[in-house]
């Protein structure tokens, strides 16, 4: 028989008024995801029925991030006006009508918290408690509701910090956001709650007390104070980001890949890298980025949805939307932007911009140029002050480079432009048109001079030769 799963609620319609934002508290990023997609993730690898996400008016931006990382299960219900945890609740409870099971109910602003953490939540209940709460002891509770045991250990009630005596105040045991519920009684209950308090809210928490008056066991589930981090301000979500920072290196060198100083490098989750990369420090990696084996990063590099193959080096550069092929090389002071893609040991050096551009295996542009709309072949050189003119003022134009070819220092390729194979500019040129192979552009503009070209003493490659030799 199938075990009766779970059903999800996660609270993420919180305005983000202290982060002074109107950007929606869930959304604020860190790691390279928003904070509820984080929650997300964890949930993922927890099998459950259905699974509601509570937002505020800001409903589109939610689905498209939740959707933009792969969540399109999910439901959605507005909670509008924001009238506390227990109202948004109510709303989820009845969205989704009656809870048989166990009814799991996690704040969207916990990107720290574990998918162990969240079965064994429900285990509780499964186990015979009416409800579990995750608590952690921090050494600074702040207006974090306080958790008071009963004396045989048990939760009695959790008070909101405003709500608190002295007594409750020093109290360092917290609520962290994250319950479990058998979702009958929660169904019953959360109707009963009041908003007589200092926030004039809906409270969640008020559940456990009147569960706890009505004979039904609540226990706490306890975690690191880690783990239990929320986001109410930015220092929290600085304090946060830079946790999950350290969690994201810890797992990466536990996989074999060598990080200089965790402490300066900045990977995102959903960064990907293989054993033996080296990351060096001040490096961000950030996005859908992978580094392949015996890749090096860094220093001050910052690689952002780019694939960076085997063996390949970035120094000192920044790299967008890029593909780094075997053996290749970026920097120092280089600028891939989206579209550049690299062959197997092509070299881009020393302030060099590239953008939409294709560059073949053993090319290289070693300094001050770029290279824009252009399909670059293999075993290319490109001189320094080279340019594609490629924008005419309204349109862009394609440059096509082939093979073999020798592109002189400070030659303005203006674009539409195909340069043939072993085809050779001189310093200094304006080349329009085409160049046929083997010859030579010489001037400004540029004059053709048959059969001048070849700098390099290339010979035919063979037709049949494979892009992959």
């Amino acid at each position: 028989m199938t075990s009766p799963k779970p059903t999800v609620v996660v609270l993420a319609a919180g305005k983000g008024k202290r982060l002074r934002s109107p950007i929606p508290k869930v959304l604020h990023r860190v790691a390279g995801r928003p904070l509820f997609v984080h929650v997300l993730t964890a949930l993922s690898s927890l099998s459950h029925e259905r699974a509601v996400v509570v937002v505020s008016k800001e409903e589109d931006a939610m689905r498209a991030a939740a959707e933009g990382a792969g969540f399109t299960d999910l439901e959605y219900v507005v909670q509008d006006p924001p009238n506390g945890t227990g109202d948004a609740v109510k709303v989820a409870l009845e969205h989704l009508g009656v809870v048989d099971d166990v009814a799991l109910v996690v704040n969207g602003d916990t990107p720290l918290v574990r998918a162990e953490t969240l079965k064994a939540l429900v285990d509780v209940v499964r186990e015979g408690a009416t409800a579990a709460v995750l608590t952690a002891t921090v050494a600074d509770p702040a207006d974090l509701g306080r958790v008071v045991r009963r004396p045989d250990g048990s939760v009695e009630r959790i008070v909101e910090a405003r709500d608190a005596t002295p007594a409750e105040l020093e109290i360092v045991e917290v609520n962290c956001g994250a319950y479990a519920f058998d979702g009958a009684v929660l169904s019953e209950l959360i109707s009963k709650i009041d908003r007589e308090n200092a926030q004039g809210e809906y409270y969640l928490t008020d559940v456990v007390q009147l569960m706890v008056s009505e004979g039904h066991g609540v226990e706490a589930h306890m975690v690191t104070a880690e783990e239990s981090a929320g986001v109410n301000d930015r220092k929290d979500l600085a304090e946060v980001g830079a946790l999950l920072r350290a969690q994201i290196c810890e797992k990466w060198l536990q996989e074999g890949v060598t990080i200089v100083d965790p402490s300066t490098t900045y990977i995102d989750a959903d960064v990907t890298i293989e054993p033996d990369a080296t990351i060096l420090p001040f490096t961000f990696l950030e996005g859908a980025t992978t580094i392949a084996a015996g890749a090096e990063v860094g220093p001050n590099s910052r690689i952002v949805d780019s694939e960076v193959g085997p063996g390949a080096t970035v120094t000192y550069s920044v790299v967008r939307g890029s593909t780094l092929g075997p053996e290749s090389s970026v920097g120092p002071y280089a600028s891939l932007r989206p579209g550049t893609t690299l062959g197997r040991g092509a070299r881009i050096g020393t302030f060099v911009e590239t953008k939409a551009t294709s560059i073949g295996d053993d090319s290289k542009a070693n300094h001050l140029a770029y290279l824009g709309d252009a399909e670059i072949g293999r075993g290319v050189n490109v001189g320094a002050g080279t340019i594609t003119c490629n924008w005419d003022g309204r349109d862009k134009h394609k440059t096509i480079i082939d093979d073999d070819a020798y592109i002189g220092s400070d030659t303005m390729l203006v674009a539409p432009t195909h340069i043939g194979k072993r085809a050779a500019t001189a310093a200094g040129s304006v080349v329009r048109g085409d160049v046929p192979d083997d010859a030579l552009a010489v001037g400004v503009p540029a004059r053709i001079i048959e059969g001048k070209g070849n700098k390099m003493g290339r010979v035919e490659r063979a037709e049949t030769e494979s892009e992959d030799d």
